[in-house]
């Protein structure tokens, strides 16, 4: 099992570039559920922490099992809590460390523990929903009637159109006959 520590507003910072950020709970809400999904279906756990202006360190509602989230304070940053955390856990555990703070890159250096920009993070993250969205991943719904009924009742039903809409000879319907 692998344990992500991620930077939260590091990776939000890389994926919404200098686009004005309109609702930020929002933002951390939607990547919390980017990093579920990623997580989805592994043994792997991701810790997200973001940077805050509160007293103490709070741990927020997680969004999964394997999905925690917390909330610095003013005396311990996301990068400080990062550090003491792949201290802790590359004892027994591999760790990946996602964060864009190079003095915290150089800080995490252990046998056990991959670093991860941001930028690199995201990547993975990108790549992930192409695989999910990937059509032969998706169940598909069939929308036109064709692809619902058997090819036989189709090709019956197509030559009943072709001949209702021929045109007749003389007014002629090819039920009634002629009355000539």
């Amino acid at each position: 099992m692998t344990v992500y520590l991620i930077d939260g507003y590091n990776v939000l910072h890389e994926l919404l570039g200098h686009e004005g950020v309109l609702d930020l709970e929002e933002e951390r809400a939607r990547l919390i559920d980017r990093i579920a999904s990623f997580m989805g279906g592994t043994p792997d756990r991701a810790i997200v922490v973001f940077d805050s202006h509160s007293q103490m360190l709070q741990k927020s509602e997680s969004a999964t099992s394997n999905v925690e989230v917390y909330f610095g304070s003013f005396s311990r940053s996301a990068d400080s809590i990062i550090e003491r955390e792949v201290y802790a856990i590359s004892t027994g555990e591999n760790v990946v460390a996602v964060s864009s703070d190079y003095q915290l890159q150089k800080t995490v250096f252990r046998p056990n523990v991959i670093r991860r920009s941001s930028r690199q993070f995201v990547g993975d993250l990108q790549e992930h929903t192409k695989r999910i969205a990937n059509r032969q991943n998706c169940i598909t719904m069939g929308h036109r009637i064709e692809e619902r009924i058997d090819p036989a009742t189709v090709g019956k039903l197509k030559a009943l159109r072709d001949e209702l809409a021929a045109p007749s000879v003389g007014g002629d319907h090819p039920e009634r006959g002629s009355d000539a």
